[in-house]
């Protein structure tokens, strides 16, 4: 077996990125950022939102599921949990995965990974122009919806905890309970 040994002496590219043979890392500002499988919970509320994200589809959209790298520039491929494109951004899906910002993205965190969700990808994502930005936290049963235009980017623009309905801006008539989640 193999060992991969990460030079952190260096800011990683893209092309570094593709030459590895692992799945579950990003780079993130030139970083190399290894993380492990997410846990059963995590993957249930992923399953979860992407069948409900199904129902409400309209032509040519499409909602795409980790691990899918997002290309965001040179420095920069996240793996977000679910990504959402509309048909109009459609042609930014590719074979090796997102070649840009997709319109929406759903992060589920966990202890590991909350800073960086709630704060770097979130502002990064913002920066390359993705529209809505929803953090959903299993512990707290909670999501929080961002949008790229709002004035206070720090303050969620839709925070639902426990149950209420969760609407989104970027997919027409999109409409369930939190409780369906958790």
């Amino acid at each position: 077996m193999q060992t991969l040994t990460i030079d952190r002496s260096k800011v990683w590219t893209i092309e570094d990125y593709l030459q590895l043979d692992v799945e579950l890392c990003q780079l993130i500002d030139g970083n190399l950022v290894m993380t492990s499988a997410p846990n059963t919970e995590h993957q249930r509320i992923i399953g979860k939102l992407h069948i409900l994200l199904h129902q409400f589809l309209g032509d040519r959209e499409e909602v795409l599921l980790s691990p899918i790298d997002v290309f965001l520039d040179k420095k920069n491929i996240y793996q977000p949990d679910i990504v959402f494109v509309t048909g109009e951004n459609s042609h930014l899906i590719s074979e090796r995965g997102l070649e840009g910002p997709p319109d929406l993205v759903i992060e589920v965190i966990s202890p590991s990974n909350s800073f960086v969700d709630r704060y770097t990808k979130k502002k990064a994502y913002f920066k390359f122009g993705v529209k809505e930005y929803w953090i959903v936290d299993p512990a707290n049963k909670s999501l929080e919806i961002y949008l790229l235009s709002q004035k206070n980017r720090d303050e969620p623009h839709s925070f639902v905890v426990n149950e209420g309905k969760v609407t989104s801006t970027i997919i027409k008539n999109l409409n369930f309970d939190l409780k369906e989640l958790f």
